[in-house]
Protein backbone atom coordinates (compact mmCIF):
# COMPACT_ATOMS: atom_id res chain seq x y z
CA UNK A 1 0.00 0.00 0.00
CA UNK A 2 1.27 3.40 -0.96
CA UNK A 3 1.11 6.01 2.07
CA UNK A 4 -2.07 6.82 1.65
CA UNK A 5 -3.69 3.21 1.41
CA UNK A 6 -4.24 3.81 -2.68
CA UNK A 7 -4.55 1.09 -5.05
CA UNK A 8 -1.69 -0.49 -7.32
CA UNK A 9 -4.22 -0.53 -10.17
CA UNK A 10 -1.66 -2.44 -12.82
CA UNK A 11 -1.49 -5.23 -9.66
CA UNK A 12 2.02 -4.71 -10.40
CA UNK A 13 4.77 -6.70 -7.71
CA UNK A 14 2.14 -9.66 -6.61
CA UNK A 15 4.01 -12.68 -6.70
CA UNK A 16 1.85 -15.97 -8.39
CA UNK A 17 2.59 -17.93 -5.09
CA UNK A 18 1.49 -15.71 -2.58
CA UNK A 19 -1.40 -18.14 -1.79
CA UNK A 20 -3.81 -16.62 0.78
CA UNK A 21 -1.85 -13.43 1.50
CA UNK A 22 -3.63 -12.02 -1.44
CA UNK A 23 -7.12 -12.05 -1.10
CA UNK A 24 -10.20 -11.26 -3.62
CA UNK A 25 -12.92 -9.79 -1.80
CA UNK A 26 -16.54 -8.10 -3.21
CA UNK A 27 -14.93 -4.82 -3.51
CA UNK A 28 -11.55 -5.84 -4.99
CA UNK A 29 -8.53 -7.80 -4.53
CA UNK A 30 -6.38 -7.24 -1.29
CA UNK A 31 -2.39 -7.82 -1.21
CA UNK A 32 -1.26 -8.28 2.88
CA UNK A 33 1.65 -9.73 4.49
CA UNK A 34 2.93 -12.51 5.47
CA UNK A 35 4.42 -12.94 9.30
CA UNK A 36 6.09 -15.93 9.54
CA UNK A 37 4.36 -19.48 9.85
CA UNK A 38 0.45 -19.14 8.72
CA UNK A 39 0.07 -15.83 10.31
CA UNK A 40 -1.25 -12.73 7.95
CA UNK A 41 -2.11 -9.29 7.97
CA UNK A 42 -4.01 -7.19 5.51
CA UNK A 43 -4.00 -3.38 7.07
CA UNK A 44 -6.03 0.19 6.13
CA UNK A 45 -8.56 -1.96 3.93
CA UNK A 46 -11.27 1.02 3.53
CA UNK A 47 -14.59 -0.72 5.35
CA UNK A 48 -16.75 2.24 4.79
CA UNK A 49 -16.59 5.71 2.71
CA UNK A 50 -18.69 8.74 4.33
CA UNK A 51 -18.80 12.55 3.39
CA UNK A 52 -18.04 14.98 6.78
CA UNK A 53 -21.25 15.05 9.12
CA UNK A 54 -22.77 12.64 6.98
CA UNK A 55 -23.29 8.92 7.69
CA UNK A 56 -21.24 6.12 6.43
CA UNK A 57 -21.56 4.20 3.11
CA UNK A 58 -20.48 1.38 1.65
CA UNK A 59 -16.79 1.43 0.15
CA UNK A 60 -16.38 1.87 -3.59
CA UNK A 61 -14.82 -0.85 -5.67
CA UNK A 62 -11.14 -0.36 -6.55
CA UNK A 63 -9.57 -1.81 -9.61
CA UNK A 64 -6.18 -3.90 -9.24
CA UNK A 65 -5.34 -5.10 -5.77
CA UNK A 66 -5.28 -2.97 -2.98
CA UNK A 67 -1.72 -2.91 -1.13
CA UNK A 68 -2.87 -3.53 1.91
CA UNK A 69 1.03 -3.77 3.90
CA UNK A 70 0.93 -0.18 5.75
CA UNK A 71 -2.04 0.98 8.18
CA UNK A 72 -4.23 4.15 6.50
CA UNK A 73 -4.27 7.44 8.49
CA UNK A 74 -6.28 7.87 11.47
CA UNK A 75 -9.29 9.75 12.06
CA UNK A 76 -8.81 13.55 12.66
CA UNK A 77 -8.40 14.66 16.44
CA UNK A 78 -7.55 17.18 18.35
CA UNK A 79 -5.38 16.08 21.00
CA UNK A 80 -5.68 17.18 24.73
CA UNK A 81 -3.68 16.41 27.51
CA UNK A 82 -4.85 12.56 28.62
CA UNK A 83 -3.20 10.39 30.40
CA UNK A 84 -1.58 6.73 28.33
CA UNK A 85 -2.41 8.76 24.79
CA UNK A 86 0.47 7.67 22.84
CA UNK A 87 1.86 10.25 20.20
CA UNK A 88 -0.65 11.11 17.61
CA UNK A 89 -1.05 9.02 14.53
CA UNK A 90 1.63 10.51 11.87
CA UNK A 91 -1.13 11.44 9.74
CA UNK A 92 -4.61 12.39 9.83
CA UNK A 93 -7.10 12.21 7.11
CA UNK A 94 -11.20 12.10 6.68
CA UNK A 95 -10.76 9.52 4.50
CA UNK A 96 -9.88 7.12 7.22
CA UNK A 97 -12.42 4.60 7.75
CA UNK A 98 -10.38 1.50 7.77
CA UNK A 99 -9.64 -1.95 8.66
CA UNK A 100 -6.94 -4.47 9.54
CA UNK A 101 -7.33 -8.20 9.49
CA UNK A 102 -4.83 -10.78 11.49
CA UNK A 103 -5.00 -14.38 10.44
CA UNK A 104 -3.50 -17.92 11.01
CA UNK A 105 -6.22 -19.65 10.06
CA UNK A 106 -6.21 -22.58 7.24
CA UNK A 107 -7.60 -22.42 3.91
CA UNK A 108 -11.12 -23.58 4.14
CA UNK A 109 -11.57 -23.45 7.54
CA UNK A 110 -13.68 -20.70 9.86
CA UNK A 111 -12.94 -19.58 12.48
CA UNK A 112 -14.58 -16.72 15.32
CA UNK A 113 -13.72 -13.14 15.16
CA UNK A 114 -13.02 -10.66 17.38
CA UNK A 115 -13.39 -6.91 16.83
CA UNK A 116 -11.41 -4.46 18.55
CA UNK A 117 -12.81 -1.06 19.29
CA UNK A 118 -9.88 1.37 20.63
CA UNK A 119 -10.26 3.91 23.14
CA UNK A 120 -9.09 7.39 23.69
CA UNK A 121 -12.31 9.15 25.47
CA UNK A 122 -14.19 9.86 21.86
CA UNK A 123 -11.59 12.63 21.34
CA UNK A 124 -7.84 10.48 20.47
CA UNK A 125 -6.49 6.83 19.39
CA UNK A 126 -6.07 4.74 16.41
CA UNK A 127 -6.79 1.03 15.72
CA UNK A 128 -3.18 1.07 14.31
CA UNK A 129 -2.43 1.26 18.21
CA UNK A 130 -2.87 -2.44 18.82
CA UNK A 131 -1.19 -5.55 16.97
CA UNK A 132 -3.42 -8.33 16.79
CA UNK A 133 -0.73 -10.81 16.08
CA UNK A 134 -0.16 -12.29 19.31
CA UNK A 135 -4.34 -12.86 19.07
CA UNK A 136 -4.65 -14.44 15.49
CA UNK A 137 -1.08 -16.15 16.04
CA UNK A 138 -3.04 -19.41 17.26
CA UNK A 139 -5.22 -19.87 14.36
CA UNK A 140 -8.07 -20.20 16.70
CA UNK A 141 -9.10 -16.67 15.80
CA UNK A 142 -9.86 -13.85 13.43
CA UNK A 143 -8.43 -10.31 14.92
CA UNK A 144 -9.95 -6.98 13.58
CA UNK A 145 -8.93 -3.48 14.46
CA UNK A 146 -11.02 -0.51 13.02
CA UNK A 147 -10.90 3.84 12.90
CA UNK A 148 -13.63 5.71 13.90
CA UNK A 149 -14.64 9.22 13.43
CA UNK A 150 -13.79 10.93 17.08
CA UNK A 151 -14.53 14.60 18.47
CA UNK A 152 -16.81 16.78 16.64
CA UNK A 153 -16.67 14.85 13.37
CA UNK A 154 -18.00 11.55 15.13
CA UNK A 155 -20.28 12.77 18.22
CA UNK A 156 -21.58 16.25 18.09
CA UNK A 157 -25.62 16.91 17.90
CA UNK A 158 -25.12 19.17 14.55
CA UNK A 159 -28.26 17.23 13.38
CA UNK A 160 -30.71 18.96 16.66
CA UNK A 161 -28.18 21.97 16.34
CA UNK A 162 -28.93 22.85 12.58
CA UNK A 163 -32.46 21.10 12.45
CA UNK A 164 -31.43 19.34 9.56
CA UNK A 165 -32.46 15.49 9.25
CA UNK A 166 -29.53 14.81 6.75
CA UNK A 167 -27.19 14.50 9.61
CA UNK A 168 -27.62 11.47 11.53
CA UNK A 169 -26.47 10.89 15.49
CA UNK A 170 -23.99 9.35 16.91
CA UNK A 171 -21.83 9.24 13.37
CA UNK A 172 -18.79 7.30 15.30
CA UNK A 173 -21.00 4.39 16.55
CA UNK A 174 -22.77 4.44 13.19
CA UNK A 175 -18.73 3.84 11.40
CA UNK A 176 -18.28 1.19 14.67
CA UNK A 177 -21.79 -0.73 12.48
CA UNK A 178 -20.87 -0.27 9.44
CA UNK A 179 -17.68 -2.33 9.74
CA UNK A 180 -19.60 -5.00 11.76
CA UNK A 181 -21.78 -5.32 8.18
CA UNK A 182 -18.18 -4.86 6.16
CA UNK A 183 -16.90 -7.94 8.61
CA UNK A 184 -20.18 -10.10 7.87
CA UNK A 185 -19.59 -9.42 3.83
CA UNK A 186 -16.14 -9.98 3.90
CA UNK A 187 -14.82 -11.77 6.99
CA UNK A 188 -14.65 -15.37 5.24
CA UNK A 189 -12.47 -14.56 2.73
CA UNK A 190 -9.77 -14.40 5.87
CA UNK A 191 -10.63 -17.43 7.47
CA UNK A 192 -13.44 -15.84 10.00
CA UNK A 193 -17.01 -16.74 10.47
CA UNK A 194 -19.61 -13.98 10.21
CA UNK A 195 -21.96 -15.87 12.56
CA UNK A 196 -19.27 -15.87 15.29
CA UNK A 197 -18.33 -12.24 16.09
CA UNK A 198 -16.97 -10.76 19.37
CA UNK A 199 -17.11 -6.64 19.49
CA UNK A 200 -14.21 -6.06 22.16
CA UNK A 201 -13.26 -2.76 23.73
CA UNK A 202 -11.59 -0.53 26.25
CA UNK A 203 -12.39 2.53 28.14
CA UNK A 204 -14.38 4.61 25.05
CA UNK A 205 -13.99 1.45 23.40
CA UNK A 206 -16.06 -0.67 25.70
CA UNK A 207 -19.11 2.36 26.32
CA UNK A 208 -19.01 1.91 22.86
CA UNK A 209 -19.63 -1.58 22.62
CA UNK A 210 -22.04 -1.50 25.71
CA UNK A 211 -23.84 1.17 23.44
CA UNK A 212 -24.40 -1.18 20.88
CA UNK A 213 -25.52 -3.47 23.08
CA UNK A 214 -28.62 -1.61 23.17
CA UNK A 215 -29.10 -0.66 19.06
CA UNK A 216 -31.31 -1.99 17.08
CA UNK A 217 -29.67 -1.88 14.14
CA UNK A 218 -26.89 -3.87 15.57
CA UNK A 219 -28.57 -6.56 16.56
CA UNK A 220 -27.22 -9.90 15.38
CA UNK A 221 -24.60 -8.12 13.88
CA UNK A 222 -22.16 -9.27 16.88
CA UNK A 223 -22.24 -12.55 19.10
CA UNK A 224 -20.34 -12.20 22.18
CA UNK A 225 -18.82 -9.03 23.79
CA UNK A 226 -15.71 -7.58 26.17
CA UNK A 227 -16.15 -4.70 28.49
CA UNK A 228 -12.91 -3.61 29.85
CA UNK A 229 -13.64 -0.66 32.01
CA UNK A 230 -16.78 0.82 30.61
CA UNK A 231 -20.31 0.75 30.82
CA UNK A 232 -23.49 3.02 29.75
CA UNK A 233 -23.19 6.44 32.48
CA UNK A 234 -20.24 8.40 30.61
CA UNK A 235 -22.59 9.52 27.85
CA UNK A 236 -24.77 12.77 27.37
CA UNK A 237 -28.09 12.82 27.49
CA UNK A 238 -30.21 14.33 24.43
CA UNK A 239 -30.37 18.01 25.80
CA UNK A 240 -27.12 18.16 26.75
CA UNK A 241 -26.40 16.79 23.39
CA UNK A 242 -27.62 19.68 21.51
CA UNK A 243 -26.58 22.14 24.45
CA UNK A 244 -23.01 21.43 23.60
CA UNK A 245 -23.75 21.11 19.50
CA UNK A 246 -24.97 24.94 20.25
CA UNK A 247 -21.91 25.63 21.97
CA UNK A 248 -19.88 24.71 18.91
CA UNK A 249 -21.54 25.56 16.40
CA UNK A 250 -21.31 29.17 18.55
CA UNK A 251 -17.50 29.30 18.22
CA UNK A 252 -17.61 29.18 14.66
CA UNK A 253 -19.97 32.04 13.65
CA UNK A 254 -21.72 32.15 10.34
CA UNK A 255 -19.12 29.32 9.04
CA UNK A 256 -21.89 27.33 11.77
CA UNK A 257 -24.67 27.66 10.37
CA UNK A 258 -25.68 25.08 8.21
CA UNK A 259 -23.90 21.75 7.08
CA UNK A 260 -22.86 22.85 3.43
CA UNK A 261 -21.09 25.89 5.42
CA UNK A 262 -19.59 23.48 7.73
CA UNK A 263 -18.40 21.06 5.10
CA UNK A 264 -16.18 24.04 3.64
CA UNK A 265 -14.96 24.81 6.65
CA UNK A 266 -10.88 23.63 6.73
CA UNK A 267 -10.53 20.80 9.32
CA UNK A 268 -7.95 22.43 11.40
CA UNK A 269 -10.81 25.34 12.22
CA UNK A 270 -13.23 22.72 13.09
CA UNK A 271 -10.39 21.25 15.61
CA UNK A 272 -9.60 24.67 16.70
CA UNK A 273 -13.40 25.09 17.84
CA UNK A 274 -13.45 21.34 19.64
CA UNK A 275 -10.73 22.11 21.64
CA UNK A 276 -12.44 25.33 22.82
CA UNK A 277 -15.39 23.46 23.38
CA UNK A 278 -13.66 21.18 25.83
CA UNK A 279 -11.96 23.75 27.55
CA UNK A 280 -15.58 25.55 28.60
CA UNK A 281 -16.89 22.53 29.53
CA UNK A 282 -14.45 22.24 32.60
CA UNK A 283 -14.10 19.06 33.40
CA UNK A 284 -16.50 16.23 31.20
CA UNK A 285 -15.90 15.14 28.33
CA UNK A 286 -17.58 17.39 25.51
CA UNK A 287 -17.68 15.17 22.50
CA UNK A 288 -19.28 11.54 23.55
CA UNK A 289 -22.24 9.04 21.75
CA UNK A 290 -25.30 10.45 23.75
CA UNK A 291 -28.97 9.06 24.14
CA UNK A 292 -30.46 10.12 20.71
CA UNK A 293 -33.56 7.87 20.98
CA UNK A 294 -33.00 7.00 17.32
CA UNK A 295 -29.76 4.53 16.74
CA UNK A 296 -29.80 4.31 21.03
CA UNK A 297 -32.35 4.72 23.48
CA UNK A 298 -33.25 7.76 24.93
CA UNK A 299 -32.24 8.02 28.25
CA UNK A 300 -30.28 5.63 30.23
CA UNK A 301 -33.19 4.88 31.77
CA UNK A 302 -34.48 3.56 29.07
CA UNK A 303 -31.84 1.40 27.68
CA UNK A 304 -33.58 -1.52 29.62
CA UNK A 305 -32.99 -4.25 26.44
CA UNK A 306 -29.50 -5.36 26.04
CA UNK A 307 -29.09 -7.70 23.32
CA UNK A 308 -29.09 -11.22 25.48
CA UNK A 309 -25.57 -11.74 24.30
CA UNK A 310 -22.33 -13.67 25.96
CA UNK A 311 -20.36 -11.07 27.99
CA UNK A 312 -17.03 -10.71 29.61
CA UNK A 313 -16.54 -7.37 31.55
CA UNK A 314 -14.07 -6.37 34.42
CA UNK A 315 -12.18 -3.04 35.52
CA UNK A 316 -8.98 -2.18 36.78
CA UNK A 317 -8.81 -1.78 40.53
CA UNK A 318 -7.22 1.76 40.99
CA UNK A 319 -8.68 3.09 37.60
CA UNK A 320 -8.74 6.76 38.63
CA UNK A 321 -5.52 6.57 39.33
CA UNK A 322 -4.57 7.53 35.96
CA UNK A 323 -6.35 11.15 35.55
CA UNK A 324 -4.28 12.01 38.90
CA UNK A 325 -0.94 11.58 37.02
CA UNK A 326 -1.64 13.89 34.29
CA UNK A 327 -3.12 17.77 34.48
CA UNK A 328 -6.35 17.42 32.45
CA UNK A 329 -9.93 18.37 32.83
CA UNK A 330 -11.93 15.13 31.34
CA UNK A 331 -13.11 13.76 34.93
CA UNK A 332 -14.17 15.61 38.45
CA UNK A 333 -11.89 14.02 41.11
CA UNK A 334 -12.73 16.01 44.00
CA UNK A 335 -14.91 14.57 46.71
CA UNK A 336 -17.57 17.55 46.40
CA UNK A 337 -17.70 17.33 43.24
CA UNK A 338 -18.54 13.65 43.27
CA UNK A 339 -20.96 13.83 46.15
CA UNK A 340 -22.52 16.61 43.34
CA UNK A 341 -23.20 14.02 41.17
CA UNK A 342 -24.29 11.20 43.18
CA UNK A 343 -27.01 13.69 44.36
CA UNK A 344 -28.09 15.11 41.41
CA UNK A 345 -27.45 11.73 39.95
CA UNK A 346 -28.97 9.68 42.42
CA UNK A 347 -31.21 11.76 44.88
CA UNK A 348 -29.69 12.61 48.53
CA UNK A 349 -30.80 9.72 50.47
CA UNK A 350 -29.09 7.31 47.75
CA UNK A 351 -25.96 9.88 47.61
CA UNK A 352 -25.59 9.68 51.30
CA UNK A 353 -26.04 5.67 51.66
CA UNK A 354 -23.19 5.36 48.72
CA UNK A 355 -20.83 7.97 50.15
CA UNK A 356 -21.19 6.51 53.79
CA UNK A 357 -18.75 3.81 52.00
CA UNK A 358 -16.42 6.01 51.02
CA UNK A 359 -14.88 7.55 54.38
CA UNK A 360 -13.68 11.31 53.82
CA UNK A 361 -9.86 9.90 53.04
CA UNK A 362 -7.68 10.50 49.87
CA UNK A 363 -7.64 6.51 49.22
CA UNK A 364 -11.62 6.41 49.68
CA UNK A 365 -12.47 9.14 47.83
CA UNK A 366 -10.17 7.39 44.73
CA UNK A 367 -11.75 4.78 44.88
CA UNK A 368 -15.62 6.53 44.85
CA UNK A 369 -14.33 8.05 41.79
CA UNK A 370 -13.18 4.42 40.17
CA UNK A 371 -16.87 3.36 41.23
CA UNK A 372 -18.56 6.24 39.79
CA UNK A 373 -16.99 6.68 36.67
CA UNK A 374 -15.95 2.73 35.57
CA UNK A 375 -16.20 -0.13 38.20
CA UNK A 376 -19.88 -0.12 39.06
CA UNK A 377 -21.20 1.23 35.74
CA UNK A 378 -19.19 -1.93 33.93
CA UNK A 379 -20.38 -4.38 36.87
CA UNK A 380 -23.55 -2.86 36.69
CA UNK A 381 -23.57 -4.04 32.88
CA UNK A 382 -22.64 -7.62 33.73
CA UNK A 383 -25.27 -7.95 36.50
CA UNK A 384 -28.02 -7.09 33.98
CA UNK A 385 -26.48 -9.48 30.96
CA UNK A 386 -26.13 -12.61 33.28
CA UNK A 387 -29.66 -12.37 33.64
CA UNK A 388 -29.73 -13.48 29.85
CA UNK A 389 -26.90 -14.92 28.86
CA UNK A 390 -23.61 -16.67 30.21
CA UNK A 391 -21.51 -13.48 31.87
CA UNK A 392 -17.88 -13.52 33.16
CA UNK A 393 -16.41 -10.74 34.86
CA UNK A 394 -12.76 -9.60 36.41
CA UNK A 395 -10.90 -7.37 38.17
CA UNK A 396 -7.79 -6.28 37.33
CA UNK A 397 -5.46 -6.02 40.21
CA UNK A 398 -1.64 -5.86 39.15
CA UNK A 399 0.08 -2.50 39.61
CA UNK A 400 2.17 -0.57 38.74
CA UNK A 401 4.55 0.08 41.28
CA UNK A 402 3.95 3.62 41.91
CA UNK A 403 0.89 4.23 40.29
CA UNK A 404 -1.36 0.97 41.15
CA UNK A 405 -4.00 -1.06 38.84
CA UNK A 406 -4.63 2.60 36.69
CA UNK A 407 -7.12 2.86 33.86
CA UNK A 408 -5.75 1.50 30.67
CA UNK A 409 -2.61 -0.77 32.73
CA UNK A 410 -4.58 -3.94 31.54
CA UNK A 411 -4.11 -2.69 27.43
CA UNK A 412 -0.33 -3.16 28.14
CA UNK A 413 -0.56 -6.55 29.22
CA UNK A 414 -2.74 -8.07 26.76
CA UNK A 415 -0.81 -6.25 23.88
CA UNK A 416 2.31 -6.56 22.58
CA UNK A 417 3.23 -3.09 23.08
CA UNK A 418 6.90 -2.58 22.95
CA UNK A 419 9.49 0.01 23.50
CA UNK A 420 10.70 2.01 26.56
CA UNK A 421 7.50 4.11 27.03
CA UNK A 422 5.13 0.83 26.97
CA UNK A 423 7.91 -0.79 29.32
CA UNK A 424 7.86 2.25 31.73
CA UNK A 425 3.49 2.62 32.01
CA UNK A 426 3.63 -1.26 32.90
CA UNK A 427 6.24 -0.72 35.07
CA UNK A 428 8.40 -2.61 33.47
CA UNK A 429 9.45 -5.32 30.62
CA UNK A 430 7.07 -7.38 29.45
CA UNK A 431 8.85 -10.27 30.74
CA UNK A 432 8.99 -13.11 34.15
CA UNK A 433 5.73 -12.64 35.95
CA UNK A 434 4.50 -9.56 33.41
CA UNK A 435 5.19 -12.12 30.85
CA UNK A 436 2.89 -15.05 32.82
CA UNK A 437 -0.19 -12.82 33.18
CA UNK A 438 -0.29 -11.56 29.94
CA UNK A 439 -0.09 -14.92 28.70
CA UNK A 440 -2.92 -15.70 31.23
CA UNK A 441 -4.97 -13.23 30.27
CA UNK A 442 -5.19 -13.17 26.65
CA UNK A 443 -5.69 -17.05 26.63
CA UNK A 444 -8.47 -16.11 28.71
CA UNK A 445 -10.02 -14.15 25.93
CA UNK A 446 -8.84 -15.87 23.05
CA UNK A 447 -10.94 -18.91 24.81
CA UNK A 448 -13.56 -16.49 25.05
CA UNK A 449 -13.61 -15.59 22.00
CA UNK A 450 -13.61 -18.96 20.35
CA UNK A 451 -15.43 -21.14 22.37
CA UNK A 452 -17.90 -18.54 24.74
CA UNK A 453 -16.17 -19.54 27.46
CA UNK A 454 -12.35 -18.44 29.08
CA UNK A 455 -12.18 -21.74 30.64
CA UNK A 456 -13.35 -24.15 33.47
CA UNK A 457 -11.30 -22.57 36.19
CA UNK A 458 -13.10 -18.89 35.26
CA UNK A 459 -16.63 -19.97 37.03
CA UNK A 460 -19.70 -17.96 35.27
CA UNK A 461 -20.77 -14.45 37.16
CA UNK A 462 -23.95 -15.71 38.57
CA UNK A 463 -26.28 -14.12 41.06
CA UNK A 464 -25.95 -14.27 44.06
CA UNK A 465 -22.20 -15.89 44.22
CA UNK A 466 -21.13 -13.59 42.01
CA UNK A 467 -17.74 -14.85 41.36
CA UNK A 468 -14.68 -12.26 39.85
CA UNK A 469 -11.51 -13.37 38.87
CA UNK A 470 -8.94 -11.21 39.99
CA UNK A 471 -5.89 -10.60 37.69
CA UNK A 472 -2.73 -10.33 39.60
CA UNK A 473 0.66 -11.86 40.35
CA UNK A 474 -1.22 -14.78 41.17
CA UNK A 475 -4.98 -14.82 40.11
CA UNK A 476 -7.63 -15.49 42.36
CA UNK A 477 -11.16 -16.15 42.36
CA UNK A 478 -13.62 -14.16 44.65
CA UNK A 479 -17.01 -14.17 45.19
CA UNK A 480 -18.82 -10.95 45.69
CA UNK A 481 -15.73 -8.51 46.28
CA UNK A 482 -16.46 -4.94 47.76
CA UNK A 483 -20.19 -6.49 48.39
CA UNK A 484 -20.95 -3.51 50.93
CA UNK A 485 -20.01 -1.11 48.18
CA UNK A 486 -22.29 -3.14 45.33
CA UNK A 487 -25.18 -3.39 47.77
CA UNK A 488 -25.24 0.59 48.66
CA UNK A 489 -24.93 1.74 45.27
CA UNK A 490 -28.21 -0.69 44.36
CA UNK A 491 -27.67 -1.39 40.41
CA UNK A 492 -27.74 2.43 39.97
CA UNK A 493 -25.47 4.30 37.33
CA UNK A 494 -24.50 7.86 37.78
CA UNK A 495 -25.27 9.31 34.25
CA UNK A 496 -22.08 11.90 34.57
CA UNK A 497 -21.71 12.48 31.02
CA UNK A 498 -25.46 14.66 31.39
CA UNK A 499 -24.20 16.78 34.16
CA UNK A 500 -23.12 20.19 33.55
CA UNK A 501 -18.94 19.71 34.65
CA UNK A 502 -19.16 23.65 34.03
CA UNK A 503 -21.53 24.12 37.43
CA UNK A 504 -18.73 21.93 39.29
CA UNK A 505 -15.78 22.70 40.82
CA UNK A 506 -12.12 22.69 39.13
CA UNK A 507 -9.75 19.97 39.87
Amino acid sequence: MSAEGAPDPAGEGVPSGSGPVLLQLPGGAVRGVALGGNLRCWKGIPFARAARFRAPEPPLPWPGVLAADRFGPACPQAVPRLPLAAGPPARFDEDCLRISVWSAVPPGARRPVMLWVHGGAFMIGSGDMYDGAAFAASGEIVFATINYRLGVLGFCDLGDALGDGRIDSNLGLRDQIAALHWLRRNVAAFGGDPDRITLAGESAGAISVALLLHAPSARGLFHQAILQSGGINLIHGRPRAALLAERFLSLLGPDGSSLERLQALPLQRLLRAQNELQRGDAGGIATTPWFDGDLLPASMDEATDPAPVRLLAGFNRHEIRSFALFPNRVVPRRRADLAAMLREGLGRPAAEAVLRQYPDRRAATGALATDLYFAMPTRHVAERQAAMAATWFYRFDRRHPLFGAIHGLDLLFLFELRGWLWDLLRGGRLKGGRRRLATRMRGYWVRFVASGSPGDDWPPYRLPERAVRLFGRRDQMVCDPDRARREAWGGRDVPTGSIDAGALGHN
